[in-house]
């Protein structure tokens, strides 16, 4: 039988609760402040051309066409 006294080792919760609350924070920051808003724009464009350039990289090595090509049709799709 268990003993119910025995000390337990909450430091895996309290970290989750560290993490939760701080990536709250950061969301809130974003999405609810002028000066949050403005990054939030800017980091919207920046993982914007990040997959853009993964997906033309992928693309042309999947099927060996030019990465030039690839990315001229990847820009034409995504205006």
């Amino acid at each position: 039988m268990k003993n119910p006294f025995e000390r337990q080792n909450h430091t895996l919760l309290f970290a989750a609760i560290a993490v939760t609350t701080l990536a709250a924070g950061a969301i809130a920051f974003l999405f609810l402040t002028e000066k949050g808003e403005d990054t939030h724009k800017s980091l919207k464009k920046k993982i914007k051309k990040i997959a853009k350039d993964a997906a033309v990289d992928a693309v042309a090595k999947k099927t060996k066409i030019k990465k030039k090509a690839v990315k001229a049709v990847a820009d034409h799709i995504d205006k």
